[in-house]
């Protein structure tokens, strides 16, 4: 009779607490997780160089999701740094105005995750920089807009 021989690929830790669930896997199987956002990511720039470099609503939207997929792997694998790049770049894509929610929420994200961890050095990137400068002036320009009495979005943050 052949004796069964089984490997440990992938286990989890905290996996019912969604803030500090972990997934761990070997190298070859992160590689394996990766190939498809990689095959995304490479059709997504493709499609915008075939469109001398203009991004649709259609395109920004399948730019946001691999690049959100993209984060929610890295922070579940622990890779949190680079998750918050990725939850970033999600955002620079949220180029049209009803993905400004979206913009909103990773931006939010990526700063708490960032403060949560310890990895303000991010935050001074070149490009992680950019993004926030943009997000801190939609801020602004959203706080001189509301002017109905009711709570103020910079507000908002001051609550929780």
């Amino acid at each position: 009779m052949m004796e069964k021989k089984y490997e440990l690929v992938a286990w989890t830790k905290n996996i019912t607490d969604e803030q500090n669930a972990r997934l761990y896997v070997l190298p070859s199987v992160e590689i394996d997780l990766l190939e498809p956002l990689i095959t995304e990511v490479n059709e997504c720039y493709r499609l915008k160089k075939e469109n001398n470099g203009y991004i649709n609503l259609e395109l920004a939207r399948r730019f946001i999701k691999v690049y959100e997929q993209s984060a929610r792997l890295d922070i579940f694998t622990g890779h949190i740094d680079s998750g918050i790049r990725f939850l970033l770049q999600a955002a620079d894509y949220c180029i049209y105005e009803e993905l400004l929610y979206e913009f909103e929420k990773f931006c939010e994200e990526a700063i708490a995750l960032t403060r949560k961890h310890g990895f303000e050095y991010i935050l001074q990137e070149e490009r992680p920089k950019q993004t926030l400068d943009r997000y801190l002036e939609h801020l602004q320009g959203k706080r001189e807009r509301k002017s109905d009495g009711c709570i103020r979005f910079a507000d908002r943050a001051q609550i929780h």
